[in-house]
């Protein structure tokens, strides 16, 4: 019983460290600016998210099984990587980054939501009730 307490306490970190970081992020943006447009920095950050969603996404996956959050994660990494090399989309760097940064998000919110329901199962979280 200790063991699956224990790891269930280390797969509830990654969405906390997630939350923290979603919630720091937009604050320290604007202090980063600071630094001038500094392409290691805005690589650092997205190779941070990276690591981090792709944890999260690892532990839910064991549970949930739905290898659709996984493969819309990356395509929005895929979006976020490419509008910050200057890649082929019609549309800024700034707006790609933002749409590849939401697609993550959402992507998150539902490999959460989804491994919620696998762990759970019937509760009395307001979460998913029916």
């Amino acid at each position: 019983m200790e063991k699956i307490a224990v790891k269930s306490f280390k797969e509830a970190l990654v969405p906390l460290v997630c939350a923290i970081h979603c919630i720091l992020t937009p604050l320290a943006t604007p202090v980063l600016s600071v630094l001038g447009h500094n392409t290691g920095v805005e690589y650092g950050l997205l190779v941070v998210a990276f690591v981090m969603a792709m944890t999260a996404f690892g532990f839910a996956l064991r549970h949930h099984r739905n290898h659709i959050v996984w493969v819309m994660g990356l395509i929005g990494f895929l979006v976020w990587g490419v509008s910050l090399a200057g890649g082929f989309f019609p549309f800024s760097e700034a707006q790609g980054s933002t749409a590849g940064s939401v697609v993550v998000a959402g992507t998150l919110l539902w490999n959460g939501h989804l491994r919620h329901r696998a762990v759970c199962g019937k509760c009395i979280c307001p979460i998913h009730r029916d």
